[in-house]
């Protein structure tokens, strides 16, 4: 059962039409894109006694369409968890904007800047944390709707048992605590407190990298399920390449801050372009992104990444050549996506 489909609990500003829910997949460039981050740079104070800044996010742009599935991978400090705080609000970009339905994030007023935060939502790594440890699990998924103010127009519990329901969750864990649930199961109470709100955009950051390979199947493959059913669009943070297959539209390569690699998942996962999707690629499963310094690629000196008008994957690059030391690598198209590099 997809909630979205079979039941509309909500009276008043939240009975809006949800793109796609007719079950179509809506392919990229079919309809405006329900969020844009155009230029964004996101720098953080290396310490309170240290003035010299850190660029967590460097001149980061891509679309996410209405009922897509955009996967984002790198490596851990690469900038993807910045980016999902970007776009839920917990930090403001230095430079460039981020436009949700057309509208700038700065330019909305606080209605709409209310309503936007219903319509995004986020399920983060680890589900245990997320979940408040005292709370039973129908408080926990009924919470967004007391902090909104909204009333189930069939009543609360009912309207829980029907979400954890269509989680694969059963009503009898209305009644337990977080730590009374399997690692599976809080994931899905997170996932189901952030439907609670029937939202258009889910950040979901590292949703199974502390799940078992078969709890990351199931957790998977209902999220596809809710995109395809509800039309809802879904940011995939992982660092794992392999996750993305058959679940992403397209996947974008973040390293050190920049996305190097942006296309649809075939071209990008089968025919990559830039040579840091090619490690990443090779340090795939049955080698976890964990093992990637072990991989020869890798066994090269680290250095900083360069600041200025280089490349910033100049010190591990195979295939660095002289233009890679004095030019910022230009932005090639190949399909329908984009990758930054000079060869």
């Amino acid at each position: 059962m997809c909630l979205f489909q079979k039941m509309c609990p909500f009276s008043g500003k939240l009975r809006f039409p949800i793109a796609g829910s007719s079950g179509s997949r809506r392919q990229e460039g079919s309809m405006p894109p329900l969020l844009t981050v155009s230029k964004c740079t996101k720098r953080f104070q290396v310490s309170s006694g240290n003035r010299s800044m850190f660029t967590a996010v460097q001149n980061v742009s891509f679309d996410i369409f209405p009922g897509e599935i955009l996967g984002l991978a790198g490596e851990s400090g690469s900038g993807k968890t910045t980016i999902s705080r970007l776009l839920l609000g917990l930090e403001q970009p230095d430079e460039g904007e981020i436009r949700y339905k057309g509208v700038a994030f700065t330019s909305l007023n606080r209605g709409d800047q209310q309503q936007s935060r219903r319509e995004i939502q986020a399920v983060f790594q680890d589900p245990l944390a997320s979940l408040n440890p005292v709370m039973r699990v129908s408080k926990i998924v009924a919470e967004p709707l007391k902090i909104q103010g909204i009333r189930a127009t069939e009543g609360t519990d009912t309207f829980v048992k029907k979400l954890l329901e269509s989680v694969g969750l059963s009503g009898a864990c209305m009644k337990k605590r977080p730590d009374q649930l399997s690692g599976g199961e809080q994931q899905r109470v997170c996932i189901a407190r952030a439907l609670a709100l029937r939202p258009r955009l889910l950040i979901a950051d590292e949703p199974v990298s502390a799940l078992d390979a078969e709890l990351r199947g199931g957790i998977l493959a209902l999220l596809r399920e809710f995109r395809d059913k509800s039309g809802i669009s879904i940011l995939l943070i992982a660092h794992d390449l392999s996750l993305f297959r058959g679940i992403a539209n397209r996947v974008a390569i973040m390293y050190a801050g920049e996305v190097v690699e942006i296309g649809k998942t075939d071209d990008v996962l089968s025919r990559p372009r830039h040579p840091y999707t090619k490690e990443l690629l090779q340090a795939s499963p049955p080698y976890r992104i964990e093992d990637l310094r072990n991989n020869m690629l890798m066994k090269r000196e680290k250095r900083e990444v360069p600041e200025g008008n280089r490349c910033r994957y100049l010190s591990r690059c195979p295939r660095a050549v002289e233009c890679c030391l004095n030019e910022i690598p230009p932005e090639r198209k190949r399909g329908s996506g984009v990758y930054r590099c000079h060869l």
